[in-house]
Order: C-alpha cells, then sequence, then structure tokens
C-alpha cells in the first residue's frame, strides 16, 4: 500500500513539473510561430515521420474533424502535406515538409534555449544525473505494451 502511495506522489509530481514546464517554456517563447494545438500536432507529425489523420487524432486526443481542421491549417501554410496511405488505399498521412520540417527544427532551438541556458548552469555531476533519468522517464511514459 505504501509503495502505490509513493509512486502516486511520484506521478503527481512528475504530472505536476511537466504541465509547468511546457507553461514556462511557452510563456518564454514570444515569437513562436504556431498555436498550441499545431505545435502539438506538428510534433507528432514530424517524430512519427508519416502518421494517418485517426492515429494523429487519437494521440492528440482529439476528435476526427478536429484534427482535420488542424491538418488543414498546416497544409495551408505549407508545413505538412497528404500523401497516400502505403497500405489503406481509401486512407492517407500527413507527413511534414521541408519548409514544416525547417520550422519545427529552428521553433525546437528556439524555444528549449531557456532550459539548454538552465542545464548548461548545473554543475556536470548534476547535468550527468539529469541525463541519466532521461531513459527512464521515456520508458515511463511509453504506452503499455499489450
Amino acid at each position: 500500500m505504501e509503495e502505490t502511495s509513493k509512486s502516486h506522489s511520484i506521478a503527481n509530481d512528475i504530472s505536476i513539473m511537466a504541465v509547468r514546464l511546457i507553461r514556462w517554456l511557452r510563456a518564454v517563447d514570444e515569437t513562436a510561430a504556431l498555436s498550441g494545438p499545431l505545435t502539438s500536432a506538428m510534433a507528432v507529425v514530424v517524430h512519427s515521420g508519416g502518421i494517418a489523420p485517426s492515429a494523429l487524432a487519437d494521440l492528440e486526443q482529439v476528435r476526427r474533424p478536429t484534427i482535420t481542421r488542424l491538418v488543414d491549417e498546416l497544409v495551408s501554410r505549407n508545413l505538412v502535406r497528404r500523401e497516400p496511405h502505403p497500405t489503406d488505399k481509401r486512407g492517407s498521412i500527413v507527413v511534414a515538409t521541408a519548409e514544416g520540417l525547417a520550422l519545427w527544427r529552428t521553433g525546437q532551438l528556439r524555444a528549449t534555449a531557456p532550459l539548454a541556458a538552465r542545464i548548461d548552469a548545473l554543475n556536470p555531476d548534476e547535468r550527468q544525473r539529469l541525463e541519466a533519468i532521461l531513459p527512464l522517464l521515456a520508458r515511463v511514459m511509453e504506452p503499455p505494451s499489450e
């Protein structure tokens, strides 16, 4: 029982830190080219290498009409394009364009610069400990395998 309580406490702390981190990075990035929802959808498209709109909607936890509007906006800005789905002749996938990848990379460097500066201010041991925890945090965030 105590371990479960400790796990919930850790989960709560991580959740609070994640929200604070995202809010802080958004607040300090005054020149963001995309809104929060567009940035989030673009991140999934970039990191997936190409994704079906239905899968994008699932990952973004929105309904299909909402993701269609977001993708339409990204297409109109030439940041993504729709391509035929490789296995479903009726479907499509959303892929980042070269312009979208460039905007994404530039935006990520700019948006994470304040966090990088704070990490640079840590002593080497602290930076090493922070880096060592990243794979574990990534594993905790992975969806459970079935």
